[in-house]
């Protein structure tokens, strides 16, 4: 055992003090510990604050300690809170069932740990903690499979509502020039029709290849190119106009911002953002982009104004399948993985994305990127 993992020196138990009490009076000093084990071993877990990490497990030990005492009266209590924490666990992008089992079973050598070298645990009380546990783990392994096969189910509903309107929009355009071949203006319009169609398409396809290679904690594969800036900014707008009608308020600037990107991913990065400003925005007000270089690096900021977002929704904003908590209620459809994707593309040019919203104000999503986005070999090269 490290120096991280081994246990703190026991403080013993007081005289008549019980399991239960011991329990309550050591369960700092068993959550501090199990949170340096949990670090070592549940690669998910890195990524958490110490609030996030630990979650239900401060009241889980509360309702062990309740059980030791009124073994009739706590169980739905254990129950609730492990569901509640493994359903948590479902929300977050990297974490796995067997991470989660592994949380319990790290709790439970933890508290062995520490409440052994200061009280004698009799055969009944030991059987009753690793009972408890083993509840813990089959309830938050339901819990976590039954919110993940949720969000399949509406991640698959979604889809299949987005991929209907350009399949169903491409088949009509084909059923009417096999109607009509003789009308050649007729058939030009459709065929560019179907083309966009069948792009559309594939964009959705790739969207949800890329963001599946993100979640699975793979980087994008990047095709680094000389560019400007200022016109992967103005180009993209072009195209989003195209579609969404001109919504945006954008001075391209002088000179030239020239840096190494990936124009495919940047334009499509940016382009999801911008969709959502239009989607989730106030429609009477224009959605503003600003574009800016300092130092080795490049920002983009795209700004709306409209209800801010949910404080609850920001911490899994950029999560695979993560949708704002107003959505159902304004019946808006989306996939969830937009932002995912985001996230995706400025981590894999070595830079990051940020939001800050606030009612009154509005809301700023910032990618900020190195200006140049090469590896430090390829650079010397």
């Amino acid at each position: 055992m490290d120096q991280l993992s081994a246990p703190k020196a026991a403080l013993g138990s007081e005289p008549g003090e019980t399991l239960a009490n011991q329990l309550r009076r050591k369960s700092g000093e068993i959550l501090e510990l199990w949170e340096l084990r949990v670090r070592e071993s549940v690669p998910a877990s890195k990524a958490l604050d110490p609030l996030s990490l630990r979650n239900s497990i401060p009241l889980i030990l509360k309702a062990l300690a309740s059980s030791l005492e009124r073994p009739e009266g706590a169980e739905e209590a254990k129950i609730e809170m492990a569901r509640a924490h493994g359903e948590e666990r479902a929300s977050r992008p990297k974490y796995s069932i067997d991470q989660v089992i592994l949380e319990y079973r790290i709790l439970r050598r933890t508290i062995f740990d520490i409440l052994t070298p200061g009280a004698e645990i009799d055969a009944h009380a030991r059987s009753s903690i690793i009972d408890a546990i083993e509840v813990g783990i089959a309830e938050a392994a339901a819990a976590f499979a039954n919110y993940q096969y949720r969000l399949r189910e509406q991640f698959i509903s979604a889809l299949a509502h987005d991929l209907r309107t350009p399949l169903t929009a491409a088949t009509a355009s084909a059923q009417l020039i096999l109607r009509q071949p003789e009308k050649v203006d007729l058939t030009q319009r459709l065929s560019a029709r179907i083309v966009d169609s069948i792009a559309r398409t594939d964009r959705m396809i790739e969207d949800l290849l890329d963001s599946n290679l993100v979640r699975s904690g793979g980087i994008l594969p990047l095709d680094l190119e000389r560019s400007d800036l200022r016109n992967i900014v103005k180009t993209t707008l072009e195209e989003v106009t195209a579609a969404l009608g001109n919504r945006f308020v954008y001075e391209p600037g002088e000179p030239p911002i020239i840096g190494y990107w990936d124009v495919r991913y940047l334009k499509r990065a940016i382009e999801n953002v911008l969709v959502n400003a239009v989607k989730y925005g106030d429609p009477f007000n224009p959605v503003k982009v600003f574009v800016k270089a300092t130092d080795m690096k490049v920002s983009i900021s795209i700004h709306n104004q409209g209800h801010p977002i949910e404080a609850q929704d920001l911490e899994t904003l950029f999560d695979p399948f993560q949708r704002s908590s107003k959505v159902p209620k304004q019946g808006r459809t989306g996939w969830g993985i937009g932002l995912s994707l985001v996230k995706g593309v400025c981590e894999a040019h070595k830079g990051e994305v940020s939001v800050q919203s606030q009612a009154g104000i509005g809301t700023t999503f910032t990618l900020t990127l190195p200006l140049d986005a090469r590896s430090p070999m390829t650079q010397a090269a």
